[in-house]
């Protein structure tokens, strides 16, 4: 991908990998979801859906150690305290909204690595990434309520996540949630007892499913979207793998699989599945 400079967030890539990239937002003070940040965020979603060329793995962090992504500039939605003249605020609810579409469209995994705070529309990004890895100071939270709002890109999928009664007690109570109980609620996928531990997971996750053919990857986020939206069926998936069964790639990974476990064998390689799998594009 040709490289960009964005206001707020850098780019660079995850270990050594060619095909997974962090982004690391730093937008101080607080990493407020304003215009800036979601003009940055909207622009290189769009050049990731544009690129021939572009990361099967995206991993989103921060620069700030206390806070991951904050709330919504709320000048955008006051009338007593509005935007400055030159800000469109409908133009930029409209575009927080197509953002969080296209992290669910785009077939490109997106992980959120969070330690710090993740409040509000932060949350929003969260949950509506694929995945989210907290450490030990990461803190998520809904405070609309409080504001006499609603989660607007956070609700239902925040409901799909920790079910509808736990939803409904989170988003109501506009209470902060630690990450060892995100973690037990299914709100995280997981909970790491350090940002190192935190990081050195991530790293080594995200560089693994960049190895891995794109059309298995994205072939996987389609059905998992599906599923999501109510529209996931077994034979959409049955039909991609049938799909994906004749292209070159998965054809010289299936050949390399049988010669590893020396044609299907008992032995090491068969042994060790899944876990061995990622040795022929090691």
């Amino acid at each position: 991908m040709a490289e960009q400079k964005y206001k707020t967030f850098t780019i660079t890539p995850v270990r050594s990998s060619q095909h997974a990239l962090r982004v690391t937002f730093s937008s101080p003070p607080i990493n407020l979801i304003g215009v800036d940040l979601l003009n940055d965020l909207h622009a290189f979603l769009i050049s990731l859906q544009k690129a021939e060329d572009a990361p099967k793995v995206v991993v989103f962090s921060s620069a700030d150690e206390k806070i991951w992504l904050s709330h919504l500039d709320l000048h955008l939605i006051s009338a007593q305290y509005p935007a400055p003249p030159e800000v469109d605020s409908q133009a930029a609810l409209h575009r927080l909204g197509e953002t969080i579409q296209l992290l669910n469209s785009i077939p490109v995994i997106f992980i959120a690595e969070v330690n710090g705070l993740a409040v509000g529309g932060g949350n929003e990004f969260a949950v509506n990434m694929d995945m989210r890895f907290a450490g030990p100071d990461a803190r998520l939270g809904i405070p609309e309520v409080a504001g006499g709002v609603v989660h607007g890109g956070g609700l239902h999928r925040l409901a799909q996540l920790i079910g509808p009664a736990r939803a409904l007690e989170w988003n109501i109570s506009a209470k902060a949630i630690d990450s060892k109980e995100a973690s037990r609620i299914g709100w995280v996928n997981s909970a790491f007892e350090s940002g190192e531990l935190l990081r050195e997971y991530v790293d080594e996750f995200a560089e693994r499913v960049s190895r891995f053919p794109r059309g298995g990857i994205e072939a996987t986020k389609k059905g998992i979207q599906e599923t999501l939206a109510g529209t996931g069926s077994m034979e959409n998936d049955m039909k991609r793998l049938v799909q994906l069964a004749h292209t070159q790639e998965a054809q010289g990974a299936i050949s390399g699989l049988i010669e590893l476990g020396d044609d299907q064998t008992r032995g090491s390689f068969e042994l060790e599945l899944p876990d061995a799998s990622s040795r022929y594009w090691e």
